[in-house]
């Protein structure tokens, strides 16, 4: 794997799952750590592991924390080499019983804290006048669609196209920033923490949570993602599929939509 002795990387939801395991994978090769996540406790523990980098406390919903976060990292290390926009949580439900403070908190973090890291640090990686690289985490969930996932479909959908869109506008301008899209399948993280705490418990969502909770629980480890992310970024790719199996699917769907077929949901399980 190619070292990156010296390089700055700015990850948010740090504190856990494939954030935690983005942090060990970058300090593994050598790069300096600014560390971003809503979830205080942890994150002082986790200033004990890496000592040296920066830890800060950020609601990725909020605009001012992102602004203040890409202050520190630029005051304290001088530049911003890799940017994982990576916090995210999951509420499930049918679209018309969940409420629009639960739609809203999904989007604000999922989708609202990715366009908060662009606007933040894209203008800062241009003045650098260097080589950078951004890594926006979507999911399978930005590429199929299922019931009672709604918020977290729509926010992981628009990950997708908020990241196409920016590698169209760093291309028009020759600029030498990379983008890559995460779009990882079952991963054994805590993504299933805030569908707990939001405690819909109709039969259907109680169905779908415990069906998602038993593939996260025996899914790909985060160490495994992360590595397999870097291993992309450094040949500058797009996409990122840690789950090649559901590729399948992504071309059912296509296929469905060229011939104008009305969508019918089939579940798509990787081995």
């Amino acid at each position: 794997m190619q070292r990156l002795d010296g390089q700055v990387a700015v990850i948010t939801g740090a504190a856990s799952g494939i954030g935690l395991a983005f942090a060990r994978h970058a300090q593994s090769l050598g790069c300096k750590l600014v560390l971003a996540d809503v979830d205080a406790a942890a994150l002082h523990q986790l200033s004990r592991e890496f000592a040296g980098g920066l830890t800060q406390v950020v609601d990725v919903s909020n605009a001012q924390q992102v602004e203040a976060l890409a202050q520190a990292a630029y005051e304290h290390f001088g530049r911003v080499d890799l940017l994982f926009n990576n916090a995210g949580i999951m509420v499930n439900g049918f679209s018309w019983q969940l409420s629009a403070a639960q739609w809203q908190r999904v989007l604000s973090i999922n989708l609202m804290g990715v366009v908060h890291g662009i606007t933040s640090f894209v203008p800062r990686m241009l003045t650098q006048r260097r080589a950078a690289h951004i890594v926006n985490s979507s999911s399978l969930a930005g590429l199929l669609t299922a019931p009672l996932m709604g918020p977290y479909g729509a926010s992981k959908h628009a990950v997708v196209a908020i990241s196409e869109t920016l590698q169209y506008e760093l291309q028009s301008i020759n600029a030498q920033i990379g983008v890559s899209v995460l779009c990882p399948a079952q991963v054994a993280t805590n993504i299933m923490q805030a569908a707990d705490a939001a405690g819909i418990s109709d039969v259907a969502t109680s169905q779908l949570n415990q069906f998602l909770r038993s593939g996260i629980d025996a899914g790909m480890t985060p160490a495994q993602v992360a590595e397999q992310v870097f291993a992309v970024v450094a040949q500058k790719k797009f996409w990122i599929f840690t789950h090649p199996d559901f590729k399948p699917a992504y071309t059912q769907k296509c296929e469905a939509l060229v011939a104008e077929r009305n969508p019918q949901f089939q579940q798509v399980v990787c081995d």
